[in-house]
């Protein structure tokens, strides 16, 4: 036990009767309990009452319960969450430090857990009867293998009184229910057997990391018997199974102590609830699942099939000898039946192929469902039906409002997916401030977009460092590791056994299709996912009177669940609430409970709903929350209702998207799907990628042909915004990391966020006229300001950078200011400056895309726009960070390694092709030349990964192992802006005047005659596409007006102008799928057609080029 336990002589413990009678297990009672004990006491104690020990105490675990960082964001976070169990602080103050004996004193009751726990260890332990038990834990109740093998198989043997106990009261059970049921027919014995199998499965994750500690603490203090690790480890197990040494740990973990004893009593009564429902329904079940065959002996049920709800259900498979199976599910099935009715009436209507309906017998508060058995598919022929009928059911459910339809809820049977899991259909419209006030309008339109059915490929858990997961319906391919570590069994059966973390592979569900035991990439079959869904959507907007006015109004009355929090959260929350420093008090789990307030500032609708979470999460459920179809009304697990909790009922949002299906709908959801494709994608792969066919144009690339076909762009993002009130935004493909793109709502940075999009806009309605485009653009500068509302709430999102980070709002407002013509944006900028310094020590990438060099880009805009002796301090102070974290080199030179990125790169984004420039310019307007000679030394080695037969510079980027775990290798070269010839050409451009180097004009004829060779068939973005490098070419014929260059931009203009044309946008992101953004998207292809079109007024925005003024300025 603890050390106070262990140390303490059997003679003062409490033996006997006169054990149950000690005050300590009174800390099992919770937060709640206590306080409704308090108030209905007719003594009312204060703080007076604790002696100062007790007062220092309490004031102590006071004060650790306020740092909890869910309730300290904020000095008024803990006050609201006193005020909502009614608590005053002086009254927590005094349950923190009082003591057991206070407790048991104002107890009106026995514990009705304690009276149960005494019962079962009352009785004699009997040689009979212990062996009897032995075979209750091993034989008829095999336990799981938990990450320890079978060594953790001994386990329950300390209580295996209580499971005794458990087994009798339901033996007893079911003796009465065989005597009062007519239709029960099944041997008693063999179901109290296949019941009791899984007794493991629900108390070896409460008690074991429990006794591991207690192990360990015997280990350390010497008290452990054996030769071998193995024989002390088994030593321990047959010491703790004594009596008195069990309930002498139960004393120590009192929470415990009644978790595993309620989960027991919560057992018999769903076991017995099962075999009544069972018996009752046994003549319907036959007829409806059996109407021609016997079912034999029942021979397996399968509790805990799903998560633990409503005191314990969950959904169970039952088993009978003859092959015989069916699903039980504790819940209303009329979401469930109706769905049923809703697919036939499609195969009815035509959709081919025909979509497999379930049979389900529906009982009101709970029902009968048809097992679906996963299986093979034969032939190709086969797949391509599946992923049609994935298409359909993603129309479909995307038209009933549906979500939570990841990996676990389908089932690949052969050429059918099976929906199994119906019950988050029609959900309701939560209030709409609400989500205004998030200021992410992508955010709400994924929440009412395909996206949100879970179907199509989504990477979760996704950062910077490592790739995420992808659970959804169409993915959860194999071999993909859990993205957090988690808790793993180490040196199971030894005295050194213990719980270590670590990332482990997750488990293959049964949703995707398989031929010939070979798996398939559906990527190889999105297609037919595409025109399923095309075609299961126009049918339903063509049959959408007789589905409004005959099957919608079925489900009015059907219960359906809100899934309000994601519930990997509150299964974390009960996997830390096992945890032995929480088991000993219930008031440290309250505490730890108290985590559920963490996002309560953002989504403020979730703190009523607090206090049912911890009541559920109690008794070891996951909370569930439910309404009907017709209802705003929510209800907990206990029927508490919480009146107009919704501001429409899911009926009404239903039909509204019914009535709104539409042919340009199905375009703007039909991208959403391609796109959705793209998280699928290794992103360091190239053939993931589109290339473009360009051919000889015919036709010139006119001022007004130009401005045409920027004006489309302009067109097609207006199409595809999203309102959200006062805000607008877009949704895009975004870079995550070196492997993943996810489809996000766009942020406020100019890669591919909000300020991107705005600048392109705005230049566009200046060019153009076009007040429309021009409206726009100050919808999205209205949302950037919330953005920046936020990121000064949380300074820790943003970096510093011209094109990730406060930069990029920077830049954007200079170019604002003086476009409109409105100062108040440079005032805006310069509001920015103090923040941006605030994080420079925090830069870890130093680039221009994400850190330093970047920030001075843009800083020394500010200062060009609206000179301040600030904003070039600051400029400075970034220059000095750099010189601070280059690194020598050892070929000579200098560069700057990253954590993620250990070798200096070159380049102008990442690398020191982009820095070098920035720190020139940064002497230049300092006056300063040690950033200067730094500059030149980022070159010498830049130069020193220079290629003769290349003609190019050495892509050193450590890329992580292909999909199929292979390392990179092999020298590797990009013609682009980010990386290579193109941006390391477009530095030494501007370098050539700053710095007296013979060199640069070389490094400048080699770049751009490698861009003109290589650059050119990629694809349209301006990052690491054919515009970019465009964009290249018109500053070095500017800058270099002797060469040919010059030359070549009408012809390849030209010939994007036809391409474009002929192939539609094709933007820098995998497939070439459309995103709105700058640097791989739409809003940059418009910016450089503007760019083409009126070189002298529009900036290139590649070299973070200040707005067009004096000449010297412009680029």
């Amino acid at each position: 036990m603890s050390e106070t336990i262990s140390e303490t002589t059997a003679a003062s413990l409490p033996y006997s009767q006169d054990r149950w009678q000690d005050a300590g297990w009174y800390r099992a009672l919770t937060l709640s309990e206590r306080l409704a004990q308090l108030r209905s006491s007719p003594f009312l104690p204060t703080l007076d009452a604790l002696d100062a020990e007790a007062q220092a105490r309490a004031q102590q675990r006071l004060k650790r319960w306020k740092e909890l960082p869910a309730l300290n964001e904020d000095a008024g976070r803990f006050a609201t969450r006193l005020a909502l169990d009614g608590l005053r602080e002086e009254e927590l103050l005094l349950l923190l430090g009082e003591s057991a004996e206070a407790l048991r004193a104002r107890s009106t009751t026995p514990l009705p857990w304690l009276q149960t726990l005494k019962q079962a260890f009352a009785c004699p332990e009997t040689a009979a009867a212990r062996a009897a038990s032995d075979g209750d834990a091993s034989d008829a109740s095999p336990l799981p293998d938990l990450g320890g093998g079978s060594h953790t198989r001994s386990f329950l043997h300390p209580f295996l009184p209580l499971i005794r106990h458990a087994r009798q009261n339901l033996a007893a059970g079911l003796q009465k229910l065989a005597q009062s049921s007519p239709t029960f027919s099944f041997d008693r014995e063999q179901v109290l057997d296949l019941l009791a199998r899984n007794i493991p499965g629900l108390l070896l994750p409460l008690i074991a990391r429990a006794i591991v500690l207690e192990l360990h603490v015997a280990r350390v203090q010497g008290r452990l018997r054996g030769n071998t690790s193995e024989e002390r480890f088994q030593y321990f197990l047959e010491q703790l199974s004594e009596r008195e040494a069990t309930l002498d740990f139960l004393q120590e973990y009192v929470v415990l102590a009644r978790l595993a004893t309620e989960t027991l009593e919560r057992w018999v009564c769903r076991s017995l609830e099962l075999l009544e429902r069972l018996s009752q329904d046994w003549p319907l079940i036959r007829s409806t699942f059996l109407p021609s065959g016997e079912a034999g002996s029942l021979c397996e049920i399968h509790q805990g099939a799903g998560d633990l709800h409503r005191n314990g259900q969950s959904v169970i498979l039952l088993r009978w000898d003859s092959g015989f199976r069916l699903v039980y599910k504790p819940r209303p099935l009329a979401v469930d039946r109706h769905f049923q009715e809703l697919l036939s009436w499609m195969n009815e209507r035509g959709f081919t192929p025909p979509l497999r309906t379930l049979t389900v017998l529906d009982r009101g508060r709970y029902g009968w469902v048809e097992f679906v058995q996963a299986r093979q598919c034969s032939s190709r022929e086969e797949i391509e039906r599946f992923y049609l009928r994935q298409g359909a059911y993603l129309a479909l459910l995307y038209a009933l409002e549906a979500s939570d339809f990841h990996a676990e809820n389908i089932i690949a049977a052969g050429e059918h997916p099976v929906l199994i899991d119906l019950e988050t259909l029609f959900l309701p419209q939560i209030n709409p401030q609400v989500l205004q006030a998030q200021g992410a309008p992508g955010l709400e339109a994924i929440g009412h977009s395909v996206l949100r059915v879970g179907l199509l490929p989504q990477r979760l858990w996704s950062n910077q460092e490592g790739e995420g997961i992808d659970m959804s319906g169409l993915g959860g391919q194999p071999g993909q590791l859990s993205p957090r570590p988690v808790p793993t069994w180490k040196n199971a059966g030894t005295d050194d056994m213990r719980l270590i973390h670590e990332r482990v592979e997750l488990p293959v569900k049964e949703n995707r299709p398989r031929l010939n035991d070979q798996d398939i990439n559906v990527l190889d079959y999105s297609q037919y996912v595409i025109e399923g869904f095309t075609r299961a959507y126009r049918l339903l907007m063509a049959q959408r009177s007789e589905l409004l006015e005959t099957y919608l109004p079925r489900f009015a009355d059907a219960e359906v669940r809100c899934v309000l929090r994601p519930t990997r959260i509150y299964t974390q929350l009960l996997l830390d609430s096992l945890h032995p420093n929480v088991l000993r008090d219930a008031l440290d789990r309250d505490r730890l409970f108290d985590r559920l307030w963490a996002t309560t500032e953002r989504l403020p609708y979730l703190v009523p709903l607090i206090p049912a979470e911890r009541r559920d999460l109690w008794r070891g459920d996951i909370p569930v929350f439910t309404t009907t179809a017709a209802s705003t009304d929510l209800f907990t697990s206990d029927g508490e209702r919480l009146p107009a909790f919704f501001s429409e009922p899911g009926l009404e949002v239903v039909r509204r998207r019914l009535t709104e299906l539409s042919e340009q709908d199905l375009e703007k959801q039909l991208w959403i799907i391609r796109a959705a494709f793209t998280s699928m994608i290794d992103a360091s792969t190239p053939q993931s990628y589109t290339r473009l066919e360009l051919h000889p144009a015919r036709t010139a690339p006119t001022l007004e042909r130009l401005l045409a076909a920027a004006s489309a762009i302009g067109n097609r993002l207006r199409q595809f915004a999203l309102y959200q009130g006062d805000y607008v935004g877009w949704l895009g493909v975004t870079p995550v990391n070196d492997r993943e793109w996810h489809l996000l709502p766009a942020d406020g940075d100019l890669y591919n966020g909000l300020a991107g999009i705005t600048l392109f806009l705005a230049y566009l309605g200046y060019l153009t006229g076009e007040e429309r485009h021009t409206e726009l653009a100050r919808r999205a500068v209205q949302t950037i300001q919330q953005v920046i509302m936020r990121r000064k709430y949380f300074p820790r999102a943003y970096g510093i950078g011209a094109f990730n980070g406060l930069g990029s709002l920077i830049y954007l407002f200079c170019h604002l200011g003086t476009l409109w013509r409105e100062p108040a944006f440079y005032r805006q900028a310069e509001e920015l400056v103090p923040l941006l310094v605030e994080k420079i020590e925090q830069d870890q990438v130093y680039d221009v895309i994400g850190g330093a060099a970047g920030a001075i880009a843009t800083l020394l805009c500010l200062h060009t726009v609206a000179p301040s002796p600030n904003t070039l301090m600051a400029a400075v102070r970034c220059g000095e960070h750099l010189l601070t974290h280059s690194q020598p080199q050892a070929q000579g030179g200098c560069g700057w390694p990253t954590p993620r990125q250990p070798v200096a790169l070159s380049g102008f984004a990442h690398g020191n092709a982009g820095i070098a420039l920035y720190l020139t310019q940064l002497a230049q307007v300092s006056g300063e030349t040690r950033f200067a000679e730094r500059a030149r030394a980022a070159l010498a080695y830049e130069r020193t990964l220079f290629s003769p037969t290349r003609q190019n510079w050495l892509d050193l980027r450590q890329r992580p192992p292909s999909a199929n775990g292979q390392p990179s290798s092999g020298e590797k070269y990009m013609v682009a802006w980010c990386h290579g010839a193109p941006g390391i050409a477009l530095s030494r451009l501007i370098l050539r005047s700053l710095l007296p180097d013979a060199q640069l004009l070389e490094e400048i004829r080699a770049g751009l005659r490698t861009t003109l060779t290589q650059g050119f068939g990629l694809n349209h973005s301006l990052c690491h596409g054919d515009f970019g490098n465009l964009d290249i070419l018109i500053t070095a014929a500017r800058l270099l007006p002797g060469e040919s260059f010059a030359e070549h931009i009408p012809r390849i203009a030209a010939a994007l102008l036809e391409n474009m044309e002929r192939q539609g946008w094709v933007c820098g992101v995998p497939f070439g799928v459309e995103t709105p953004g700058l640097m791989t998207g739409l809003a940059g292809i418009g910016l450089a057609l503007l760019r083409l079109a009126t070189p002298e007024r529009i900036p290139s925005v590649l070299l973070l080029a200040p707005p067009a003024g004096p000449p010297t300025a412009e680029a």
